[in-house]
């Protein structure tokens, strides 16, 4: 009787370990589901100021062409 008593302790803590491990699994799951939130924010932040940079540079070359043109206009004259 006092080995099946054991045996039901071991097996008892033994669900208490996993149940610990699971619940701290859950916490780390939802932690990391947080981060990648965040992450995914900060990323559309980073793309937006990509494209804008991109914008920024296009317009940049435009100007230089006009300028490129117009001194080559001038030393055409």
């Amino acid at each position: 009787m006092e080995e099946a008593q054991n045996i039901t302790n071991k097996l008892t803590q033994s669900v208490d370990n996993l149940l610990n491990e699971l619940t701290k699994m859950r916490e780390e799951n939802q932690q990391l589901r947080q981060q990648i939130v965040l992450l995914k924010a900060e990323n559309e932040t980073k793309q937006a100021e990509i494209s804008s940079l991109y914008d920024e540079i296009t317009l940049k070359d435009r100007e230089l062409e006009n300028v490129l043109n117009k001194i080559q206009n001038a030393l055409s004259h």
